[in-house]
């Protein structure tokens, strides 16, 4: 169901409030934990493990579609937000390596299904023509927040210690889980909906859209190449540049800095882009951004490369979960969230396990040389066919 255009702003507020205290939560979390790991382990391959252990929850979190069609999805998001809160305390007691593996594990799998669950009630609550604008309004804060907290994570954790980190995450997801409680939804399904595909039916019935299903491939290949890269990072921060770890924190920020200038950017342009086009700029923006990564000789050239990376961090995903919203019935929106999430999910573990084995073999600059040809090929083929759907319409 619709609400009402005077439940447009407030709805828009305490979303947008719940999204960026839930955001910061995660960005002090893993860079306190990212920094922590290395620091004690000298070790790109126990941080892969991290990486690893924050996306296995793909293999399980398909399930998981057919409960946020099901159940009131503002009362899933809220129990979320209240045990992640929970293994926060956790790990804050006992922060052995094994420890912090497994409850990324958990964290990870609630914070994927608390996305799917935010993406899939957008739809019921603003109209489709809306949908553009409100993601892009939230990626703004997103923006924000990922300019803001990894500096805050990056100075809590030289003034104190992680832990810090993630006194400061709880407040915050305590604060996400109240405004979330805020929000003016009504029922996102009629029951005589649910009832016309069931189940299994439902996954199926996502890969009838053959546009669907090739934007989804398009994903795939995206997520590869991050799984490639999110590894690297800080390896070429303190190996190859030479730099201390603290600018892995100010890295993200200013990949938070390039977000929120694409998240600027197509908001005021929001009449004139189409998801497909913004899909294409992302993917682009991302080959560009891992070319001068690769090239970077100082920490400098590298910084450019992160606002690329960031600007592509908006664009790809705004474009991708768009589509999905819509040309997918609303009735499975949950199953068609943790199918494409499924796929994606996985494709970034295969490109975060591939890395530690690469490393072996090629130098670091290459890796990001050879990423930077996938994405760019996948740029131009995609826009190709965004422009021949458009034509054939």
């Amino acid at each position: 169901m619709i609400m009402k255009n005077s439940s447009f702003t407030p709805n828009l507020i305490f979303l947008s409030l719940a999204k960026l205290f839930s955001s910061f939560s995660g960005y002090l979390y893993d860079i306190g934990i990212v920094t922590y790991l290395y620091s004690e382990t000298q070790s790109v391959m126990v941080v892969g493990g991290f990486f690893v252990s924050q996306l296995l929850p793909a293999c399980i979190i398909l399930l998981s579609g057919y409960i946020i069609d099901q159940y009131d999805r503002k009362k899933l998001i809220i129990i979320s937000n209240l045990l992640k809160l929970l293994l926060f305390f956790i790990i804050i007691w006992n922060h052995n390596i094994w420890i912090i593996y497994i409850v990324t594990f958990l964290f990870n799998f609630i914070f994927e299904f608390e996305g799917n669950t935010f993406q899939s009630m957008l739809m019921d609550v603003f109209q489709s023509n809306q949908l553009l604008k409100v993601s892009s309004t939230i990626n703004v804060l997103d923006s924000a927040s990922m300019i803001i907290a990894p500096v805050t994570a990056s100075v809590l954790t030289v003034s104190f210690s992680f832990r810090a980190n993630l006194i400061f995450a709880s407040i915050c997801i305590t604060f996400a889980a109240i405004f979330y409680h805020l929000l003016n939804v009504k029922k996102n399904i009629i029951k005589e909906q649910k009832k016309t595909i069931k189940g299994w039916n439902g996954y199926f019935y996502i890969f009838k859209n053959k546009n669907i299903a090739r934007m989804i491939l398009f994903w795939n290949i995206f997520m590869l190449c991050i799984g490639i890269t999110s590894p690297l990072e800080i390896s070429m921060i303190e190996e190859t540049l030479g730099m201390s770890s603290t600018y892995y924190g100010i890295g993200n920020s200013v990949e938070g800095i390039g977000m929120l200038v694409a998240s600027v950017f197509i908001l005021g342009l929001i009449k004139k882009l189409y998801p497909g086009t913004i899909i294409a700029l992302g993917l682009f923006c991302s080959s560009l951004s891992y070319l001068i990564i690769g090239l970077s000789g100082n920490i400098f050239i590298y910084f450019i490369g992160a606002a690329f990376v960031g600007i592509t961090s908006t664009c790809c995903p705004l474009g991708f979960k768009t589509e999905i919203q819509l040309n997918i019935d609303p009735i499975i929106m949950g199953r068609a969230f943790t199918t494409a999430r499924f796929t994606v999910i996985l494709s970034r573990i295969a490109g975060s396990a591939l890395t530690g084995l690469a490393l072996r073999v090629i130098n670091i600059r290459f890796i990001y040389f050879i990423v930077f040809g996938i994405l760019a090929v996948s740029s131009f083929i995609y826009l190709k066919w965004t422009r021949t759907v458009k034509m054939e319409s």
